[in-house]
């Protein structure tokens, strides 16, 4: 369990970040500080009624912790996870890692067991958000954001507003095709971005690239203590010359410079923010990325857009589900109310 604060009465937003494997849940003040921070089990593969029970549970913890530690009330909570989701009625339609939620309430099963209302966003977006506000990307108007992990996530931001679509189901941006009839990606279909800038396509390259089948044993040098593929452990190769890593890393570079390409292309962004764990090895596919959009992207968007780090690191879903339970509109006058003792 992670927890940091100070002492001091004042009212927070809760953030609530969950992913395949862990539940990060936050007291983030209406600026945008994180002002205590709580890990827990994800429990994904549990039924969909545990699993509601359990972040319920996470939250009720945080909050007692806050009041324990002198902070106020909670004014919003905010609830990212793994899409897509219809945020019309709060709905999962189908989250890659939580089995039990197709076409699952989510808000409406969290709003029954809580009794308060609950602002349900995807996890990419919330950490868009995060980074929009607090982060990278702050003081940004038009930003695109990746986040290169598992799977690849995107969120758009134009005029200072996040783009959710008809539904709530735009910004998949690893699912754009980048080699139509190319390698599987997990959604299905051939080609998509996260087929080979993810660490699960980037492992798929390198069983391609090694002629193994898929899910075989890969070399010692590329996994963790358990086994499972590292993009650390590649990272960490490629700095030693490693040249089955570099190969790797290039595939993958060359593969999202063409996607940033048409994403500079489309939306004229000032900023494109990389994060994730995938976005340690940017060096080593930045030469590729570089290329691909210098060839491909006009030359007036492309010279105006930065491609940046992410700032927040495991802050970012948290902070930007926080925001995502507030609207701008109301931010002044979180704020104002943020500044009293309750």
């Amino acid at each position: 369990m992670e927890g940091r604060g100070r002492a001091m009465s004042r009212s927070y937003l809760v953030g609530l970040d969950m992913g395949g494997t862990n539940i990060r849940t936050a007291a983030v003040s209406a600026g945008g500080e994180v002002l205590l921070m709580r890990r827990g089990p994800a429990r994904a593969t549990s039924s969909a009624a545990e699993i509601v029970e359990n972040i319920a549970t996470q939250i009720l913890a945080l909050e007692k912790a806050a009041n324990q530690q002198g902070l106020g009330r909670a004014l919003a909570l905010g609830v990212a996870v793994p899409g897509p989701l219809d945020l019309t009625t709060g709905t999962v339609i189908a989250a890659p890692h939580v089995k039990a939620w197709r076409s699952f309430p989510l808000r409406r099963a969290l709003e029954a067991r809580l009794g308060r209302k609950v602002v349900v966003e995807n996890d990419a977006n919330a950490w868009a958000l995060g980074e929009f506000w607090r982060g990278a990307a702050r003081g940004r108007k038009d930003v695109v954001l990746l986040t290169l992990g598992t799977g690849v996530g995107g969120g758009i931001i134009v005029d200072g507003k996040i783009v959710h679509g008809r539904i709530g189901m735009a910004g998949e941006l690893g699912h754009v095709t980048v080699e139509p009839g190319g390698m599987r990606c997990d959604c299905g279909a051939l080609g998509c971005l996260e087929a080979y800038a993810s660490a699960s396509g980037m492992r798929g390259l390198v069983e391609k690239a090694l002629g193994l089948e898929r899910g075989a044993p890969l070399p010692e040098a590329l996994v963790d203590e358990g086994g499972d593929f590292s993009v650390r452990r590649m990272t960490a190769e490629a700095r030693r010359g490693n040249a089955l890593a570099r190969s790797v890393f290039e595939i993958a570079g060359r593969y999202l410079g063409i996607a940033l390409a048409s994403f500079i292309n489309i939306f004229d962004p000032e900023m494109i923010v990389i994060g994730g764990g995938v976005g340690g090895a940017l060096p080593f596919m930045r030469r590729a990325m570089s290329r691909e959009i210098k060839a491909r992207a006009f030359r007036a968007s492309a010279a105006q857009a930065r491609i940046v780090r992410a700032a927040l690191g495991p802050r970012g879903g948290v902070v930007g589900a926080a925001y995502a339970a507030i609207s701008p509109s109301r931010a002044r006058r979180m704020s104002q109310i943020a500044a009293f003792p309750q």
